[in-house]
């Protein structure tokens, strides 16, 4: 009996956002963030090639492989020795029948671990795309683990996860390295590395965690862990600074609820107007769809693809000639990739209206005018926000405290719209809404919904929060340096939004080592080729900084 209860005092209870996930995937959308870190082995390093006291003894674990590519055994034997399962539990925990509490499982990691073979590149990257598509649309069981992880090592390159452009430049770093090396031991030997990649493919459940507290738990198996902390120390003591003195906090306490009580009588009255004005999806409006053949179309399955794009510091620029003072990088790719949004919309219709035609034996009279009709001038996006601002406090676990909010930006616009004109526009309209208090609102409607309405409740509520969106835009701001695994360098990390149904198409901005990159997970019957959605988000970014040069220049 004693011993019973000893269990029942284990169970934590799970987070609102956590339960309000459960509550709300489907069969064919599950909550299940996916994402994979793609590792080098140029360093041609073990687990000592480091001073930092957060690295492994190489006496504690199993050595690399002869091509010191990361094994299941040594990513496990990591795991125990940076004790990953006292730091953060609930990795080691699932999800109870009720649905309410988690409870610890035993620790077995090779439950959560498994080896794969390593993807073929050609067709260019297919095979890891097809591998991600798989995982975002199938279910994990939650009452059994809440992670897994797939690992596979080949040659540098084999699998598109690290880009050509990355690949070629690690070659030619290398072989440079090692000529060095050679001239410099007087040795006209150039024996060269063996150059390769190992992908680490995670998929989680979000009851698990967010994509901050997910990010920054996985933090702590990296070597530069102790750093990473220290710099969150750091800056959470600085913001602590802003606002030292008694006067100055009631100040501040006073300029908050005055913000929240007004900011959230118009954001309420904002979102409201929004679900009552827009009727119908953007993307089932150019098909001809209900909302019902939305459900059944989403059977078809995903389309997924990623892309570096540019420097941080480019896209900044871009962003304050462009938009203004303060204008984001996240104001940037919104305008890029609602861009792509009517262009995509303008394919539907246009592929549609000759399908019409051929029916109607050629009759396209009045085609272009109904067109012209059928334009979506407007369209609503749906943007994550975490709440604390994207930084985990050191100590804190995995959660979930994070919240959205709706806006209304341009969408097809007249063909002698300049892409700067888009941006501004889309800038005006997103910096009015995310320094409302709708995020926060957005969170505690969440919690609500998750604690008291049933599951049916709350999955048709979350639908119709959305106001019939027709893209989630998150931005996940990642590390400034690349990081490192007992030595190998974390060439890309890269992440993919789950879609919450109703939601057709997701894009994650992130940025990993000073480098901007772009995800999309689209539903199929919106965004049949995500490559090609990708292509027109650059093309659009590329005529943004054309006319950043020019204006920098007058």
């Amino acid at each position: 009996m004693l011993e019973e209860n000893k269990k029942v005092n284990l169970k934590t209870r799970m987070t609102a956002i956590g339960k309000f996930s459960l509550k709300t995937e489907t069969a064919t959308n599950p909550s299940v963030p996916t994402f994979f870190l793609a590792l080098s082995n140029t360093n041609n390093s073990t687990s000592t090639s480091t001073n930092n006291s957060n690295i492994i003894d190489a006496k504690a674990i199993t050595l690399p492989s002869r091509d010191n590519t990361l094994t299941t055994t040594e990513f496990e034997q990591t795991w125990l020795q940076r004790k990953m399962h006292e730091k953060h539990p609930r990795f080691h925990s699932k999800v109870t029948p009720c649905g309410e509490f988690f409870e610890p499982t035993e620790l077995e990691l090779h439950r959560h671990t498994s080896e794969t073979l390593h993807m073929n590149l050609y067709p260019y990257r297919q095979d890891l795309k097809k591998r991600i598509e798989l995982l975002v649309t199938t279910a994990m069981d939650v009452r059994d683990k809440l992670w897994e992880v797939q690992i596979s090592s080949g040659d540098l390159g084999q699998s598109g996860a690290i880009s050509q452009q990355r690949s070629r430049d690690i070659i030619r770093e290398t072989e440079t390295e090692t000529e060095t090396e050679s001239s410099g031991n007087g040795n006209g030997n150039n024996t060269g590395k063996t150059l390769k990649e190992t992908v680490m493919l995670f998929r989680c459940h979000h009851s698990l965690g967010d994509a901050v507290s997910l990010v920054a738990a996985l933090g702590d198996l990296l070597d530069e862990a102790e750093e990473i902390q220290a710099k969150i120390r750091f800056e959470i003591q600085k913001r602590k600074n802003k606002h030292q003195g008694a006067l100055k906090k009631l100040w501040r306490f006073l300029q908050k609820m005055i913000w929240f009580l007004f900011g959230s009588i118009q954001a309420l009255q904002r979102q409201g107007y929004l679900m009552w004005t827009t009727a119908q999806n953007p993307f089932l409006a150019v098909l001809n769809k209900s909302n019902k053949d939305g459900l059944e179309l989403a059977a078809l399955g995903r389309s997924v693809s990623w892309c570096d794009v540019a420097g941080v510091d480019e896209v900044k620029k871009v962003a304050k000639i462009i938009g203004g003072p303060r204008a984001t990088v996240n104001d940037v790719f919104v305008s890029c990739v609602t861009a792509a949004v009517a262009r995509q919309l303008a394919e539907h219709r246009k592929r549609r209206s000759s399908s019409d035609n051929n029916y109607n034996n050629g009759n396209g009279d009045g085609d272009e005018v109904q067109m012209q009709m059928q334009m979506q001038k407007l369209m609503n996006v749906v943007i994550p926000a975490h709440l604390t601002g994207g930084i985990l406090p050191p100590g804190r676990g995995v959660g979930n405290l994070i919240g959205a909010f709706v806006a209304q930006v341009p969408g097809e616009m007249d063909a002698n719209t300049l892409p700067s004109e888009r941006l501004q526009l889309v800038h005006a309209s997103l910096d009015k809404v995310k320094r409302s208090p709708a995020p926060v609102l957005g969170y505690l409607i969440a919690k609500f919904t998750s604690q008291w309405l049933p599951e049916s409740w709350a999955v048709g509520l979350f639908r119709r929060s959305s106001a019939n969106a027709a893209v989630a835009i998150t931005n996940s701001r990642g590390y400034e340096e690349k990081v490192h695994i007992n030595g190998r360098t974390v060439e890309s990390m890269v992440g993919f939004i789950p879609l919450p149904p109703g939601l057709p198409v997701g894009v994650v901005v992130q940025s990993y080592g000073s480098v901007i990159s772009l995800t999309v997970n689209a539903e199929k019957w919106a965004v049949p080729d995500a490559d090609k959605f990708l292509s027109w988000v650059l093309e659009e970014y590329k005529l943004l900084c054309k006319e950043a040069s020019l204006k920098s220049q007058s």
